[in-house]
């Protein structure tokens, strides 16, 4: 997935040579998804892992098939979203 890039340091747009950068964005997507809490995205309200609530210890079994369909439907193919203790995984 192509897209404009984000600059991972501060968060503000890449910009080389006074222009935007373009190129993939699959993992950048996939970050956002699984960060954002529901509604943070207007047009998609129910876009959102909020992954604050497990780190929070708020377990819930079935946040990752939830956190699966997110991210294809964003568009990221993933077939399974593993959590083992600090890590997540998507393969």
């Amino acid at each position: 997935m192509k897209g404009i890039l984000i600059n991972p340091d501060g968060g503000d747009l890449l910009i080389e040579n006074k222009s935007l950068v373009i190129g993939v964005a699959t993992s950048q997507v996939a970050e956002h998804v699984i960060r954002a809490s529901r509604g943070e995205f207007k047009e998609f309200p129910l876009i959102g892992a909020e992954i604050d609530k497990l780190k929070n210890g708020i377990k819930d079994t079935f946040w990752p098939a939830r956190t699966r369909d997110m991210l294809n439907t964003c568009g990221v193919p993933v077939e399974r979203v593993v959590v083992a203790g600090d890590k997540i995984t998507l393969e």
